[in-house]
């Protein structure tokens, strides 16, 4: 059988569980609330998943908004300063000058460069300790690729956060290459702006991320790096643009502590244990009293049934069987058998009634003992006795009698050392319940005994 068949035939199940329908229920009921809530701490959990991607979303469209702000604010005030310098033909006289009036709009800008043929040749502000006047960019084999990249893309570059030469401060480097009328490269414009002008504006909080700036050159390092614990949570990486290149975002996501509903999770399997226990329980209880109920049914239908003398059956199952045999209606050959004890009333009387009761318990077991399994003895009343011999023809059944009548004969039946002499006298006939009817088969062996009777007893008479 399929599950298919379970599920269109539910008692089916039931019986085969050996179990009551309200138990049932209770634990489907359980099995349910189980699932339901088990789907409850897994949508929880992806709810939590769905929710740190759009914070993830939301800080990558806030940070890079910061980032591009200041960015491009470089960007402006440095191309600004380039059409000042070149509206003076790049007059280094007039460097200075310019440099301050730019700085002074733009607080980000902690130094303004100019590097004719990559060569830096002025600063502003002006340093006489720690000075980058007169580093060959071109030779520098920390800033050589940096300077290929922004010549060869004719275009703005921000490179960092690097250590500066001079100084060895955090920086980031944005060099704007300059050319003359023939595209011939002629130098840099350099500005350059301390990594804290940044890193200060960014978003700290509960967010835990790393931002990993962009150098050519290598030697990569942090702008930003509050994850203190990498193993605490997923990292999600993301990229933002920069002039030329891009940089490099790291957020980690806390993991979904499932520990706040540990103490949920265990008092609903604490409940669902107990119910299941009370479901065993309370099963138990039906089994024994079921058990119980079962077993003294047993008792008083073995009572109902039974001869308590003879502990055979009694009248009352044989008219059982022989209404059973008749409604089945069924096309068979039967044969049955009435026996009665001769001079019965004579044994009583000589020996008394104990003897009669003893020479009945031992006609029974003589009768029990050379009948085949298939047929049924019973005690019909007093000393007659019946017998039902299923789906035998009368030679076959007359042979079955003729076994009685002689181990009867042969047996002595002794009472308090007193040897009895029985004899029986059988009426036997054959029917077949769809062409005769139950009461002309009783009268039939009824007369058939008292023919054997009439003929000397102790012997069979066939009908």
């Amino acid at each position: 059988m399929n599950s298919s068949y379970f599920l269109m035939h539910p008692e089916v199940l039931i019986m085969k569980l050996k179990i009551t329908p309200s138990s049932l229920a209770i634990i489907i009921s359980l099995l349910l609330t189980v699932v339901v809530v088990e789907m409850f701490f897994l949508n929880e959990k992806k709810q939590y998943e769905l929710l740190n991607k759009k914070n993830d979303l939301v800080f990558e469209q806030d940070v890079s908004k910061i980032i591009n702000n200041e960015i491009n604010n470089l960007v402006v005030s440095l191309k600004t300063f380039n059409l000042l310098f070149k509206s003076k033909s790049y007059d280094v006289d007039k460097f200075s000058v310019l440099a301050k009036e730019v700085i002074s709009t733009n607080s980000s800008i902690s130094e303004l460069q100019f590097a004719p043929q990559g060569i830096i040749g002025f600063t502003y502000p002006e340093s006489k300790h720690n000075s980058a006047i007169g580093h060959d960019l071109n030779r520098l084999t920390k800033r050589h690729k940096g300077v290929l990249l922004s010549i060869e893309n004719q275009s703005l570059t921000l490179i960092g956060p690097v250590k500066l030469i001079q100084n060895n401060r955090l920086s980031f480097i944005l060099r704007l290459p300059i050319f003359n009328e023939q595209l011939e490269f002629i130098g840099f414009l350099i500005a350059l702006s301390d990594l804290d002008n940044i890193s200060n504006k960014l978003p700290s909080g509960h967010l835990f991320y790393k931002i990993q700036g962009f150098n050519p050159d290598g030697g990569m390092l942090t702008i930003f790096d509050n994850i203190i614990d990498k193993t605490a949570g997923d990292i999600t990486v993301f990229n933002v643009p920069v002039p030329n290149g891009k940089w490099m975002f790291s957020i980690q996501n806390k993991k979904y502590n499932a520990q706040k509903y540990y103490i949920i999770h265990l008092l609903l399997y604490v409940i669902v244990i107990g119910f299941f226990c009370y479901v065993y329980k309370r099963e138990r209880q039906i089994f024994v009293t079921n058990t119980r109920i079962n077993n003294t049914n047993n008792i008083l239908k073995r009572a109902t049934f039974t001869d308590e003398l003879t502990n055979i059956y009694n009248r009352r199952y044989m008219n059982k069987v022989m209404r059973q045999i008749f409604f089945a209606n069924i096309t068979l050959t039967h044969s049955i058998a009435f026996l009665d004890i001769d001079h019965f009333k004579r044994v009583n009387d000589t020996y008394g009634h104990d003897a009669g009761d003893e020479i009945l318990r031992i006609f029974s077991a003589i009768c029990l003992n050379n009948i085949r399994t298939t047929d049924v003895i019973a005690r019909w009343g007093g000393e007659e006795f019946i017998l039902f011999m299923d789906q035998t023809n009368k030679i076959n059944a007359e042979e079955v009698c003729s076994r009685i009548l002689t181990a009867v004969n042969q047996h002595p039946f002794l009472y308090n050392d007193q040897a009895i002499h029985i004899t029986v006298s059988i009426g036997l006939t054959s029917f077949s319940p769809q062409n005769d009817q139950i009461e002309l088969v009783l009268q039939n062996i009824d007369k058939a005994v008292y023919h054997s009777k009439n003929n000397g007893r102790n012997c069979i008479t066939v009908i």
